[in-house]
């Protein structure tokens, strides 16, 4: 079967441009053979100038251009394998990733009483690329009023479009903001289904305007349409693979896998605190190793809104209270390390298809009446990249305002033409499973997955022990603000108003989630509190700001963390509140411009006009 094959491999060095290529169809400049990364081990007596703690999306960003500098050397520290495996490079092998042994963290929350004491699992990608290489590979900005409500000197909407814009490789032509010179590929998608069409029209009969990019910012996010990709010719187009790989060879670049950082070495002196190193322990074995930093060096915390806080609370970094609680020393005291938790909660709303219909569904073109991959499907995207399997089904839907009082979309549509087997996309999975055992096929259908994209619930990351192997104390805590329940609430309303239009409505049997009979507001909220999961946007947990007053880790002047030298925090922890839409986007953004600032390129408090568009 396709996903079970050898990899992908790097794309090759070429003079063409990325929206040249795309041009002329094929896979142009792709390898067929891994990039290889040496397993985790000791680095000797070697120093490094900068130590990456985490190879992931933020993490192969700096491992790229702060080796590019011939004179710094770089190491990398991932505790995953590499991304090179076929299911993370098809779009479609999303499918395998939810919970995945090798390529996923496994977390899930604590109970959360208030979703009928639930766990939430949150996936996280464990491998080099990250979520990057494990999400749903949409590419959505969020709007300028986003980052304008930061508040923050040199982060404004002028400031950052410009970066957006440098950081993007747009594959379909010459388009206004976007770009065209950079690592970041984003395409329009390459799957094209008949009730995509439908859907749209549904959309438009229920009032919604039609928008032809969601990342332009010269009109509002309101509408429907389709949701730009990061992928490369119908390819995964992870920061692995766009950033990292074409790095790979570079004398002063060293990229550790199985390599799970457990401690950074923060030495006290007359000066203050300062970075020295890290510790680390092989994945497979446990062995504890050292990698130390020049003189003046920097170790840059790149491991996301969950593994950040927690290793800089095992580290000495963190709330005082919860800190003596575990024994451990307190070297900054710092309350908003793992504060500010922030999501995307997530519901759908799944509709049978009519017998006569249901081979229209992207899980029909996949699968056969025994839920075998079809022979086409494969043949389709191996000779051309595209078809059923360069989606991750999820590509098309809407933005929309669920109440007048909202200034901008606080609900996002994702429109699948496909039938969810459960309200929780990952025991979707686990029902298919069941099917393909019993040799039964998966029902046609759509999906609309309702996400709360301005989400203002906040959560937290705490410990359960001062073992770094012991997975921190998450508490999601979705809809501790009423309004995101409503959100979604009212979004489940809209979805069926949509839905309900005609030009869905002939295709369509029955509603099986969240089912006919949940008519009420008691119903909807009851469906709600049940299923509601995560669209794996975590945010927030080491916010930047101009001081720790203000719950502030790190400074948005440098990105340096309060009260500590040598130590950066560089990855999604650093948004103060999260962005409407995925992102993916915000993160390389951030990456980018640190990178800029470490290498002397620019500084993030001067100004910077905004790209000409």
């Amino acid at each position: 079967m396709l996903l079970g094959q050898r990899p992908f491999g790097a794309p090759a060095k070429g003079a063409m441009p990325c929206w040249k290529a795309a041009r002329h169809g094929g896979v142009a400049g792709v390898a067929r053979r891994p990039v290889a990364v040496k397993a985790a081990a000791s680095v000797g007596s070697e120093k490094f100038d900068y130590i990456l703690v985490g190879g992931g999306t933020a993490g192969c960003v700096l491992a790229n251009k702060l080796s590019a500098n011939g004179s710094k050397k770089v190491l990398v520290l991932e505790a995953g394998p590499t991304g090179d495996a076929m299911e993370v490079a098809v779009p479609a092998g999303i499918a395998r990733l939810f919970a995945h042994p090798v390529f996923d963290w496994g977390m899930s929350s604590l109970t959360q009483q208030q979703l009928v004491a639930r766990e939430i699992y949150l996936a996280r990608g464990r491998l080099l690329g990250g979520s990057s290489g494990t999400n749903a590979t949409l590419y959505h900005r969020g709007t300028p009023a986003d980052y304008d409500s930061w508040g923050l000197e040199g982060w404004t909407s002028k400031d950052l479009l410009d970066w957006f814009v440098k950081a993007e490789c747009y594959g379909d032509g010459p388009r206004a903001f976007h770009g065209q010179s950079g690592s970041m590929n984003v395409e329009q998608p390459r799957y094209q289904n008949v009730l995509h069409d439908e859907f749209f029209r549904a959309a438009a009969a229920a009032g919604l305007p039609a928008n032809e990019d969601f990342n332009d910012w010269s009109r509002p996010q309101e509408g429907y349409g389709e949701f730009q990709v990061a992928q490369k010719n119908g390819e995964r187009a992870d920061t692995y693979r766009t950033y990292l790989k074409p790095a790979m060879g570079r004398d002063n670049l060293k990229v550790m896998t199985g390599a799970r950082t457990t401690k950074v070495h923060i030495e006290k002196s007359s000066t203050g605190p300062r970075a020295r190193g890290v510790e680390y322990a092989t994945q497979q074995f446990g062995e504890r190793y050292t990698a130390e930093l020049t003189p003046g060096g920097e170790v840059l915390m790149c491991t996301g809104a969950v593994h950040t806080p927690h290793l800089l609370m095992l580290s000495g970094i963190g709330p005082a209270p919860t800190l003596l609680e575990h024994g451990l020393d307190v070297i900054s005291s710092l309350p908003g390390v793992g504060a500010n938790l922030q999501d995307h909660p997530a519901a759908v709303l799944a509709v049978r298809a009519k017998p006569e219909f249901e081979g229209l569904s992207v899980t029909s073109e996949i699968y056969d009446s025994k839920c075998n991959i079809r022979l086409g499907a494969v043949m389709k995207y191996l000779f051309g990249r595209r078809g059923p399997l360069a989606t991750t089904g999820c590509d098309h839907g809407a933005f929309v305002r669920t109440s007048a009082s909202h200034s901008q979309p606080d609900l996002q549509m994702r429109f699948v033409p496909g039938c969810a087997l459960d309200p929780d996309g990952v025991k979707s999975y686990i029902v298919f499973g069941e099917l393909k055992k019993q040799g039964r096929a998966w029902p046609g259908g759509i999906t609309l997955q309702l996400l709360g994209i301005r989400a203002k619930s906040r959560g937290s990351i705490g410990l359960k022990a001062a073992d770094p192997f012991i997975n921190p104390a998450i508490n999601i805590n979705y809809f501790s603000d009423p309004e995101d329940l409503a959100t979604l609430k009212n979004g489940v309303r809209i979805a069926r108003e949509i839905v309900a239009q005609e030009p869905l409505r002939k295709y369509l049997l029955e509603e099986t989630f969240p089912g006919e009979r949940a008519n009420t507001d008691k119903d909807i909220e009851e469906y709600v509190r049940r299923t509601v999961h995560s669209g794996n946007a975590l945010v927030g947990t080491c916010a930047m700001g101009t001081t720790p007053a203000s719950g502030a880790v790190v400074s948005s002047a440098d990105l340096k963390v309060f009260g500590v030298d040598g130590l950066r925090v560089v990855d999604a922890s650093v948004l103060p509140r999260i962005p409407g839409g995925q992102t993916g986007a915000a993160t390389v953004m951030v990456a980018e411009r640190a990178a800029a600032m470490l290498l002397g390129q620019a500084t993030i408090t001067s100004r910077r006009e905004p790209a000409a568009v």
